[in-house]
């Protein structure tokens, strides 16, 4: 089991912060989108605008997952 964890509000949504999942069967970023946006009903229209981080580095959805401890999905955010 692989946990992902949400931030901003994301967390309000989904109502968690972290979440672990079985990625045996993603292979890449986009599979772990795809899943997320599965089980996630609550964030599945914001998933696809998401940032995904694996292992603490943000990756293309093309990024093949080996190896990974960690997968953070953060939304776009704005600053001043």
């Amino acid at each position: 089991m692989t946990p992902i964890k949400l931030f901003a509000f994301l967390v309000q949504k989904a109502g968690f912060s972290q979440i672990n999942f079985d990625l045996s069967d993603c292979k890449t970023v986009a599979d772990v989108r795809q899943l997320v946006s599965k089980e996630i009903p609550a964030i599945e229209a914001d998933v696809a605008k998401c940032m995904i981080a694996v292992n603490m580095e943000f990756q293309a959805d093309d990024y093949q997952l080996t190896d990974v401890s960690e997968i953070a999905i953060i939304p776009p955010v704005s600053g001043g």
